[in-house]
């Protein structure tokens, strides 16, 4: 009788507690283990992978390769400096009355050039296309024109003439007796225009198929296109006083 209470009850000298931490410690098998260790020996080959990666690039470069490298980073390095010494400068200028006076009549001298060229008031220059466009055996139509302008301003043109007549928001092309008014004047072919702007994005544009220009050479036209590093657009164009439009007091 004393053996089999002896091992139906439990212990009196082993604590709860003690029996507690035994049923919660770990029993990992074997192949857990091995899994463990594995992962961890991953893990380090990854993180030295990572680590000499960079240094492995730079061994497999050549001398002279390395010494480009080096100049491109000293000089980014040289342009990053001098960016810090103008921003610095305008800060000390605006902290000062004299720099604020002076940064609102640059800032406002800037705005007044840049409306001023997109309003057509003043001439322009700058990289851009030119663009010959001539009837072919029959006249082109206005519509094929203004097809013309209007690739072009989405194409990004900035400042745009056609035959000495500079283009702005309220150009528009009519048929009129067998030719084509811009702007209440009659133009006649060859058009020639020039655009400023990526001169590279408006000749893709232009060029695109069904886009404006090959439009115009299968109606029988001519459409050529000359991308230029510097282009000028000289006519200017007054504009009109708005007669129902008025500007909005801020509040």
């Amino acid at each position: 009788m004393g053996d089999e209470r002896d091992r139906t009850e439990p212990d009196p000298s082993v604590s709860g507690w003690k029996r507690l931490m035994r049923l919660l410690r770990p029993r990992g098998t074997r192949s857990e283990v091995l899994t463990g260790l594995l992962c961890l020996a991953l893990g380090f080959a990854l993180a030295v992978q990572v680590g000499q990666s960079t240094g492995d690039q730079l061994s497999s470069l050549r001398q002279d390769e390395l010494v480009r490298l080096l100049d491109e980073v000293t000089q980014r390095a040289d342009q990053l400096d001098a960016q810090v010494a103008d921003l610095e400068g305008i800060r000390d200028d605006l902290r000062s009355e004299d720099g604020r006076d002076q940064a609102a009549r640059d800032l406002a001298r800037q705005r007044a050039e840049q409306e001023g060229i997109l309003s057509g008031r003043l001439p322009a220059h700058g990289p851009g296309v030119q663009v010959h466009v001539a009837d072919g055996d029959r006249p082109l139509e206005a519509q094929v024109l203004f097809n013309l302008l209007e690739e072009l301003r989405n194409a990004g043109a900035e400042a745009i003439e056609v035959n000495g007549v500079r283009l702005v928001t309220t150009s528009y092309f009519v048929d009129s007796g067998g030719g084509v008014v811009l702007d209440g004047a009659a133009v006649a072919s060859p058009y020639e225009w020039t655009a400023i702007g990526n001169a590279e994005t408006i000749d893709r544009a232009l060029e695109i198929p069904g886009g404006a220009l090959p439009r115009i050479r299968e109606a029988g036209g001519e459409a050529t296109t000359t991308v230029s590093a510097q282009v000028s657009v000289e006519a200017v164009r007054i504009p009109g006083e708005p007669e129902h439009a008025e500007p909005t007091q801020e509040k």
